[in-house]
């Protein structure tokens, strides 16, 4: 597919500030039509030369954050999560194939394009911010901060993302081993295993190919305990190495399109900046993070892959959260004093945990075990564990 690179345009006037529905509305937006059906590239990789020290080449993985590139990636997610209407742009992401293209000029500096049979979802990463470009509502939206914690985005699968995020969980007495390279995007790329031994989360592994002399991941398999084929995978089909074109990086919009603001696109970032108060320091035997700054309703437990997530819930958007689970008829009912639904997969799971007079709510997520998700409920239920 032939990507459009806009010009750089006029300064945008930008007009008052959203309402509570439209911020809502932009948390948990849709990825409008049905995925593009393809190979992913991983598949279409070749065996390759490259050598490399497993340990080195991890170290190498966790420094590439200054390593530019631009490229085209496509993402496959086998988790089978049902459609839950306030949850779908995430279920749809775990559930499909995504294809992305991406530039990257720092951490602050990056943009990621969703790329569907419909049109394409733009994100951009600015100093000041985000910045997503909406195609087919020909809306741009100003995002002021998402938290560190929260939900999956698509530019989460691009394999450098997904790399780096995932090994930063990993121990570092985890034992890497070196797979055999492969040609990935261009590139000669080595490939290491990193077996993940916490008992904590339930990912089994960590397989990373990449450029054995700059460390760029190229592609990524995400393994759970006890199952033998990745249930997430992600790799390059184009790859250049090297600063982006720096007019790709400054958002854009169409002529008449429309403008707002929003303080975050994410919906855990939307909930956390509520009241934090029934948020127990500790949950499962995990002790509480300090909380994010502005985001002081988001409980972060733990920091390894086995951490938990916990975030208060609306009374309104915890029973449709309940009922569409219900509805999906793919949830486990939790075993606790309240009410209480899980989607469980190999990899990931996300309940709904709500008090018997329905005036308390939270929603619990992490790559855990269900005994750690029922662990966490019944501590909340219960006003937390000291």
């Amino acid at each position: 597919m032939r990507d459009r690179v806009r010009g750089v345009g006029a300064p945008v006037a930008v007009g008052s500030g959203t309402t509570g529905a439209r911020v809502v509305r932009w948390a948990v937006v849709v990825l409008v039509g049905a995925l593009l059906v393809g190979v992913p590239a991983a598949l279409s990789a070749r065996p390759g030369e490259a050598q490399a020290d497993p340990g080195e080449l991890r170290d190498r993985i966790a420094a590439s954050t200054d390593r530019p590139w631009t490229g085209y990636a496509e993402a496959r997610a086998g988790l089978d999560l049902p459609r839950i209407p306030a949850l779908s742009d995430v279920t749809t992401l775990l559930s499909g194939v995504t294809r992305l293209r991406g530039w990257y000029a720092a951490p602050d500096r990056a943009r990621t394009d969703v790329l569907t049979a419909v049109g394409e979802r733009d994100r951009y990463t600015t100093p000041t911010g985000q910045a997503v470009w909406d195609y087919g509502a020909e809306l741009l939206t100003l995002v002021g901060a998402d938290p560190v914690v929260r939900l999956p985005r698509p530019d989460d699968l691009l394999p450098p993302a997904l790399a780096r995020r995932l090994l930063a969980g990993a121990a570092a007495l985890d034992p890497a081993t070196a797979l055999p390279s492969r040609r990935i995007g261009g590139v000669d790329a080595a490939g290491v295993r990193v077996t993940v031994a916490d008992p904590g989360t339930t990912v089994g592994a960590l397989d990373v190919w990449a450029d054995a002399e700059t460390g760029l991941p190229v592609a990524v398999e995400v393994r759970a305990r006890g199952v033998a084929d990745p249930l997430i995978s992600t790799a390059f089909g184009e790859l250049v190495q090297g600063p982006p074109d720096p007019t790709a990086l400054v958002p854009q919009r169409g002529p008449g399109a429309g403008v707002t603001r929003s303080p975050t696109s994410d919906l855990f970032g939307v909930l956390g900046r509520g009241d934090g108060s029934s948020l127990p320091a500790r949950l499962a035997g995990l002790d509480r993070e300090r909380p994010q700054r502005r985001f002081p309703a988001l409980g972060q437990y733990g920091t390894t892959l086995g951490q938990l997530v916990a975030v208060p819930l609306p009374a309104d958007l915890a029973g449709t959260l309940l009922g569409g689970i219900d509805r999906a008829g793919a949830g486990r009912t939790l075993s606790v004093a309240g009410q209480g639904s899980a989607l469980e997969t190999p990899l990931l799971t996300l309940a709904v945990v709500r008090s018997t007079d329905g005036a308390r709510a939270w929603v619990l997520s992490g790559l855990v075990p269900p005994a750690t998700i029922d662990s966490g409920a019944a501590d909340l239920l219960a006003g937390g564990q000291t």
